[in-house]
């Protein structure tokens, strides 16, 4: 049939004119011949008549009707052929099939003018599955296992002989088990873990070297982790005995560690890498720092973390053990400098393997504590993205989940609700091991945010590991269960929970204050249960272990201290709780933080009608499904009838009325404003200065007031040339003679709490 033949066909059918492209196309896949033609035209019809062709039972069924022949064996001959490829040359069909290569080449003849090969090939896939499906599936393993050896002894790449391995399925020979190894490790390259996994899973069944087989069996361990980590435990248990036995190679103790760290086998990743430093091989600085920041990760703070440059041997140790140890302080004090240069290093200098995975987390952790939680979720994004591409599901689901803990940070609830049970999805809850605490815990929390404890009581009930609960990420969990305690007003079990946190704290390292704030929550809920001294306590115990260190911590301990606060003190400690989670970019915490202040009682001696949430609190927006979200700008300055300057101290002397009156006169960039400020000291020098007076120290007056040392040294300068002196040495006699009512006030501004408040 002509091209014109098959568009009339196509006319008359359709009742209408066809696709302008379309007739060539069903003529060139039919090649012209009715039988294939017709079929092609009756799948189009079938199907959704987009214009493209539709390969469909009727194409299939009249290729095996062509096919089908009795007295010759075209079919045998038309699946070798689709089978051998670029290899489908008569000699090498007729080697495969053991037919006569002229009665081959005869064949061919024939099927190239039935429209099925074009110059001795096979064009279309459509037509090489319809060929091949019209095998019986033990003639096609057959002629598979037969292509596979054939190709192989004609220098085929390990690839190509490994495809027709895998399609046979059956036990492969001698020869065949490093060609299928050593395309695994190709497909790897190209990150095919499904292909590699395939030929390892087939190699293992005709493998009889045991150590041939152990290694198979690493292979399979760091490959299935990627997509199935659950599965790995079939291959891991000879692994750990070789292990405990001292005779497993490198690469079997990174495939056997990979695996420990996934499910909590604390035990089995130490003695591991006990074996691995033994080995001849030294292990380089990289991975070495990965491996301990992914230790870390799972399990915590260790006494043994390197601090030196000098630690190791390598000429590349120094700078990967400096970059490692900068990131490991976000155990004892949260973000800083340090924590933000070593994340950045991290993330700019290693790839997304199974080693670093752990470690990038960690990098991207750091950032969102320091207050970064935008440039942490970039870098999340841009290593989903590697991951999907990649194929690399596992990678994928533990960053979702890290990503979903970061938008809960910043108060989109109920979008991270959805990234935590997406990630769950995505890997399955049976694959994800003691790592599913993370999406357990950011549901948890949004649950609880939202006040649809139902939902959060079903999380509860999922069934989580055993070796989860010791764990970092299991300590968040254990914490946010605690939370749901209080939150459902069940105090006492959320003690319980938290007291759980306060031990493995202790287990791990007494120093560890940034892990989790165990202090502030057993003081919030002593608070449930009326123990309000010893709230009190435990949140000044917290802001000792947090100043300076922990901004998170110290908002958490402020916030307990504000509820824990007569009335007329509440304002201010709330006020500066908000300003560090403002801080942070904490739009959860902050969230809390003013529904709790505007929830607070009035103090008594403010004017009548008033309440805490009459401050300049952040204006309140609500999105659909949201929490509400606050706006960054207005954090609270001062309580409502106080007398205080913002961010004045809770017991610092008020400010005299006509001083006010002047501030409040003075427009912003006016020349009285200017004068005002070139010789006034402002609300927070005044405090600093006046402890300064007293003769403390810089880190006592930061310590005493929740602001840095530095913060300490700026005021000082600005104070001293404001009052026109060198030092220290004048201070005193200088506040006694421009601020005497500072000075007179007997001390340090405290509250009668003994906790300052400082702007």
């Amino acid at each position: 049939m002509s091209k014109r033949a098959v568009g009339s066909m196509l006319r008359e059918s359709l009742n209408g004119a066809p696709g302008p492209d379309l007739p060539a196309q069903l003529h060139a896949l039919g090649g012209g011949n009715p039988l294939l033609t017709t079929a092609l035209v009756d799948d189009y019809l079938a199907g959704d008549r987009d214009g493209r062709p539709a390969v469909g039972p009727a194409y299939a069924g009249a290729v095996h009707a062509f096919l089908d022949r009795p007295d010759i064996r075209l079919l045998e001959t038309a699946s070798a052929v689709a089978i051998l490829g670029d290899y489908g040359g008569t000699e090498m069909v007729a080697k495969l099939t053991g037919i006569d290569p002229d009665a081959v080449s005869g064949m061919m003849d024939a099927l190239d003018l039935a429209g099925l090969l074009v110059k001795g090939q096979v064009q279309h896939p459509s037509t090489r599955a319809a060929i091949l499906g019209s095998l019986a599936p033990g003639a096609r393993s057959a002629l598979h296992s037969k292509a596979a050896e054939l190709k192989y002894w004609n220098a085929a790449t390990p690839n190509e002989v490994s495809s027709h391995l895998v399609a046979a399925g059956e036990t492969p020979e001698a020869w065949a088990i490093p060609v299928l190894r050593h395309a695994a490790g190709q497909a790897m390259l190209s990150d095919d873990v499904q292909f590699a996994t395939q030929c390892l899973e087939l190699a293992l069944t005709g493998s009889q070297d045991e150590d041939e087989r152990r290694a198979i069996r690493q292979s399979l361990v760091h490959n299935t982790w990627r997509v199935n980590p659950s599965a790995v435990s079939a291959y891991a248990s000879s692994l750990r005995e070789a292990a405990y036995a001292g005779t497993l190679d490198g690469p079997g103790c990174f495939a056997l560690m990979r695996h420990a760290l996934w499910h909590g086998d604390r035990q089995t990743f130490v003695r591991t890498q006990q074996v691995l430093s033994t080995l001849p091989t030294s292990v380089d600085p990289q991975t070495e720092a990965e491996l301990h920041l992914a230790y870390q990760w799972h399990f915590g703070p260790v006494a043994d973390t390197k601090e030196h440059a000098d630690s190791g041997s390598h000429p590349g140790s120094a700078l990967w053990d400096r970059t490692a140890a900068g990131l490991m302080q976000i155990w004892r004090g949260g973000g800083n400098e340090t924590t933000d240069a070593s994340a950045e290093r991290i993330l700019q200098n290693c790839r997304l393997s199974d080693t670093s995975l752990e470690a990038l987390a960690m990098a991207i952790t750091a950032l969102a504590r320091s207050g970064r939680s935008d440039r942490a979720e970039r870098w999340c994004k841009r290593l989903i993205q590697e991951a999907d591409q990649r194929s690399a599901v596992t990678w994928q689901a533990m960053l979702e989940g890290l990503r979903a803990s970061i938008l809960l940070q910043r108060g989109e609830v109920a979008v991270a609700a959805e990234r935590a049970r997406a990630c769950l999805d995505m890997l399955g809850e049976h694959n994800w091991g003691v790592s599913i605490a993370q999406p357990l815990t950011v549901l948890l929390l949004a649950d609880i945010a939202r006040g649809s404890y139902d939902d959060a009581a079903k999380v509860l009930r999922r069934p989580v590991p055993d070796a989860m609960l010791e764990t970092v990420g299991g300590l968040t969990y254990l914490r946010a269960c605690g939370h749901f305690y209080l939150a459902t007003k069940r105090p006492l079990a959320a003690v319980s929970e938290f007291q759980k946190c306060q031990q493995l704290v202790r287990d791990w390292d007494a120093t560890a204050a940034s892990l989790v704030p165990w202090r502030s929550d057993l003081a919030e809920a002593n608070l449930h249960l009326g123990n309000t001294a010893m709230a009190r306590d435990l949140a000044r115990q917290q802001l000792d272990l947090s100043a300076e260190k922990d901004p998170y911590g110290s908002g958490l301990a402020l916030r307990v201290l504000a509820q824990a606060s007569p009335p007329g003190e509440r304002s201010a400690l709330f006020a500066r709780a908000a300003e560090f989670f403002q801080a942070l970019g904490d739009q959860l915490e902050l969230d809390r933080t003013v529904r709790m202040a505007n929830k607070a009682p009035r103090n008594a001696t403010a004017p009548r009608g008033s309440r805490p949430g009459d401050q300049r609190w952040p204006a309140e927006r609500r999105g659909p499904g949201e929490s509400r979200k606050l706006s960054s700008r207005g954090v609270p300055a001062q309580p409502l009838g106080s007398g205080r300057g913002p961010g004045q101290p809770v017991g610092a002397p008020a400010r005299s009325a006509p001083a006010a009156r002047t501030e409040r006169s003075a427009a912003p960039g006016s020349k009285q404003t200017e004068a005002h400020d070139a010789t006034v000291l402002s609300e927070a020098e005044q405090r600093v200065a006046q402890l300064a007076a007293l003769d403390h120290t810089n880190r006592q007056i930061s310590s005493r007031l929740f602001i840095t040392v530095s913060t300490v040294e700026q005021h000082l300068t600005r104070a001293y040339k404001k009052l026109g002196i060198s030092g220290r040495s004048t201070l005193s006699k200088e506040l006694w003679t421009r601020y005497p009512q500072l000075m007179s006030s007997n001390g340090a501004p405290r509250s009668d709490s003994g906790v300052g408040v400082v702007a």
